[in-house]
């Protein structure tokens, strides 16, 4: 039984990583250089104020390019206060290797939903390979 578990998780983890685009900004293209890391699944039992806080990470070439929040029930106003903060936008430019020992800091005012959009984009970010 624990077998399976452990095989139904790992699969979903290889699920959540997409590769797409070589280029970097073109989304039909597909090739090796491009990860999309989205933390639905792999963060599913971290929760915000309202329930879970869910994040893609894009990353080209080793480098983060986008960390967007998708979608939730995190109340409108708390999560633009995040988005306002600057908070995911921070880790933008970096390496995977730079981003995983950044510390980010939540977002007063906004706490809880900031708190678990740090967790998982550190739970994305722990399944990519550093160059």
């Amino acid at each position: 039984m624990k077998k399976l578990m452990l095989m139904a998780g790992i699969g979903a983890l290889l699920l959540s990583i997409s590769v797409v685009t070589p280029s970097c900004g073109n989304t039909k293209a597909k090739g090796p250089d491009t990860l999309k890391v989205n933390t639905t699944e792999l963060g599913a039992s971290i929760i915000g104020f309202n329930g879970p806080t869910p994040v893609e990470i894009s990353i080209c070439k080793g480098t983060i390019t986008k960390i967007e929040a998708l979608p939730n029930q995190e109340s409108p106003r708390y999560l633009q206060e995040v988005l306002n903060s600057g908070l995911l936008s921070k880790l933008v430019g970096k390496t995977v290797k730079e981003a995983k020992e950044t510390q980010l800091d939540a977002v007063s005012g906004a706490t809880y939903t900031s708190s678990a959009l740090i967790q998982n984009i550190q739970v994305g970010l722990e399944l990519v390979k550093e160059d």
